[in-house]
Parts: structure tokens; C-alpha cells; sequence
């Protein structure tokens, strides 16, 4: 059972605002074992047309076979609008070694079909820690009084919670996992690496023909949003 108190609504100040998002960084590293966390300005997260388009030119797996990714989240302008209402966010990482994070043994070979190898398992665990951390955060700050909050995640959540099962919502069912599952940053045209490169994290693009010698490491990214 979960023991979150409750605080009262009331309006806060943007020194209580700021000292709540403190702990809420703290938590993400000594308690969920993120590499990082910042507090950053919501103005300072950057949301582009062009990042959502990268979920279609190449086409994502993830595309239109997930719930929270496109072509079924929201859109450029929806998300434009809604980070420009919040002042604070916290942004999070998780650092995963580059020969954990691309390479060609992320997909092998069983009964003549592609299926995820013990390596991209790994891998999911580490999305999973990055979105369950955001989740939480997210808990933490509307259980503070901060009820507006809303948390971003990094990759599709079919394939870190619904273990490549087909995206139940979509079958026209209930979500398997309603209260954790959210939508990506880079699906919701939010551009998380500039985001980052801006909060003073080193980001590296990675993609399929990356030597994984050459990766210093990849960079798993979080976000949630505070009045």
C-alpha cells in the first residue's frame, strides 16, 4: 500500500516551488539511482516540429502500434502550448555503457522470426528505470500540491512495459499499465538532446550503424513538468 500523504492545494512560491524540485532531484539520484537530475527553467525545454518527425522519416517500429507515440500522441502545437503554461521542470538521466545501447546484437534470430536478444532486454530495463523514475517524480510532485505535473518519458511504452505485446488501447481495451505508462519526449516533440546539451550534459546521437567502441555511452533522458 502506498503511504504518500497528501499537502493541502494552495498556491506556492516560487522559492517552495524550487526547494520541492530539490528533492525531487535528490530522490532521483540517491534513491532512483539516476546518473543525474537538474532543475531547469520550463522555458528551456525545447519543443520542435521536427523532432516528431523523426519518429516517421526513417518510421520508428513504435510508430502507430503504440498509444503514446505517433501518430496517436499529441501533436507539436498541443505540446508547445502546454510546456509554455509550466515555469520549473526536472530533467533526468540514466548513463548506459555503449555497448549496451545499439550494436547488431539487439535482435536475434529464433523459430525464423526477429525477437529481442538478451542484450535489448537489458536495455528495456534500463527505459523502464528512466520512465518508472518519472513516474514517480510526478507522484511525488501532484501528492506535494502540485497537481498540474506531467512526466515524459524516453522511448515507446509498449515495448518497456507491454514487453512487445500488441498496445492493448489500440485493441480497444484498457491500458495494462494506465498509471506509469507516458508518452516519450521525442514522440511528443519535445527535443531531448538539445534540452540536455543546454542543461550541460554531453549527448551523443546514436543509431543503428554506430560502433558501440566509439560511444563513450548513451543517454537515457526524463522529464516532468512543475507549475
Amino acid at each position: 500500500m502506498h503511504e504518500k500523504k497528501p499537502r493541502k492545494v494552495r498556491v506556492f512560491t516560487d522559492q517552495e516551488i524550487e526547494q520541492d524540485i530539490e528533492r525531487y532531484r535528490q530522490k532521483a539520484i540517491e534513491q532512483l539511482g539516476l546518473t543525474d537530475a537538474k532543475m531547469i527553467a520550463a522555458d528551456k525545454v525545447y519543443v520542435d516540429p521536427r523532432v516528431r518527425i523523426k519518429c516517421i522519416i526513417p518510421k520508428c517500429p513504435s510508430y502507430n502500434v503504440c498509444a503514446h507515440c505517433p501518430p496517436h500522441s499529441e501533436g507539436y502545437e498541443t505540446i508547445k502550448e502546454l510546456v509554455s503554461a509550466f515555469k520549473y521542470a526536472l530533467l533526468m538521466k540514466l548513463e548506459v555503457p555503449g555497448p549496451g545501447i545499439t550494436g547488431p546484437g539487439m535482435m536475434e534470430t529464433k523459430g525464423g522470426k526477429l525477437v529481442p536478444s538478451a542484450v535489448l532486454r537489458e536495455l528495456l530495463k534500463s527505459y523502464r528505470k528512466v520512465a518508472d523514475s518519472v513516474t514517480e517524480i510526478e507522484s511525488d510532485a501532484f501528492y506535494d500540491g502540485h497537481y498540474l505535473a506531467v512526466g515524459f518519458a524516453g522511448g515507446a511504452c509498449k515495448t518497456t512495459y507491454c514487453n512487445f505485446q500488441d498496445c492493448s488501447i489500440l485493441e480497444g481495451e484498457a491500458c495494462r499499465f494506465p498509471l506509469i505508462a507516458r508518452p516519450s519526449m521525442e514522440g511528443s516533440s519535445i527535443d531531448a538532446f538539445r534540452t540536455a546539451a543546454e542543461a550541460g550534459w554531453e549527448v551523443y546521437p546514436i543509431g543503428a550503424d554506430s560502433n558501440p567502441a566509439n560511444i563513450p555511452y548513451g543517454t537515457l533522458i526524463g522529464l516532468v513538468m512543475i507549475a
